[in-house]
């Protein structure tokens, strides 16, 4: 049996220490049979904790706990789950346990680094578009900022060698056309990507002072002040079918 400081057992007028207790037992009971009281001993105490720990649970659902209550209860009704157990379940209760709080650090730790990863290129985008912009005169950065966020991500760069250098930088993946005016994607650093912009007549109205402004602006006009249909045609298909419907005297 488990060995406790020496307490009084009253019987008949008269008091045995812990190890008198011990001895008697030994000397009345054969060992199978202190076993069995002690098991039904041990039974007996948990069908107690088990029958708290249901009443604690029902106590649980009371929806008036303060928060701080709730917690003490919950501490409570674990602390009397874990009494039940055998040592080899509670290593391995307490071992699943760690394995939680460590999970749930990892994925805790792992959002607020994705969420900073985010916000960091999501501020690295912006500041290059921001600056882009300037540095080519558009009349709204924010019109800028529209039309390339979307096709705008970061890349690694290369070093020398062409190996992967640590460092990142924003690419944008801009739909353009080749010299056969066939549609193709490039892949253009953000400044070369507005300057870009700048160049096309579908892009001109976004930048002051650029002579690829639309019909009637310079860059939609011949010698003498002729609109230059067949420019108009090569470079802006857009604003070639709104002069057809709008202009139909030029194609007669």
């Amino acid at each position: 049996m488990l060995k406790s400081k020496p307490w009084l057992l009253p019987f008949e007028d008269k008091t045995f220490t812990q190890d008198e207790v011990d001895t008697l037992m030994k000397e009345h009971f054969t060992q199978e049979q202190v076993n069995t009281f002690v098991a039904e001993e041990k039974r007996k105490t948990q069908d107690r904790q088990k029958k708290l720990i249901t009443e604690l649970e029902e106590a649980k659902k009371n929806v008036d706990l303060t928060a701080t209550d709730r917690k003490q209860l919950e501490q409570r009704i674990e602390d009397l789950q874990t009494a039940t157990l055998t040592a080899e379940e509670q290593q391995k209760r307490a071992a699943a346990k760690a394995k939680q709080e460590y999970d749930n650090q990892v994925e805790t730790l792992t959002s607020a680094r994705d969420s900073w990863q985010i916000k960091h290129s999501q501020l690295l985008i912006d500041t290059e578009i921001t600056k882009s912009a300037a540095t080519e005169k558009a009349i709204s950065t924010e019109q800028i900022a529209a039309l390339l966020i979307p096709k705008t991500k970061l890349v690694e760069c290369l070093d020398d060698e062409g190996k992967p250098s640590g460092m990142f930088e924003p690419k944008v993946s801009f739909p353009d056309i080749d010299k056969e005016e066939k549609p193709i994607v490039l892949e253009l650093t953000v400044s070369e990507a507005v300057k870009r912009m700048k160049e096309l007549p579908q892009y001109g109205n976004l930048f002051e002072g650029n002579k690829h402004g639309g019909l009637g602006g310079e860059g939609s006009q011949g010698k003498g002040g002729k609109i230059d249909v067949a420019k108009i045609a090569r470079e802006d298909q857009v604003a070639y079918r709104k002069l057809r419907k709008e202009r139909p005297e030029l194609f007669a």
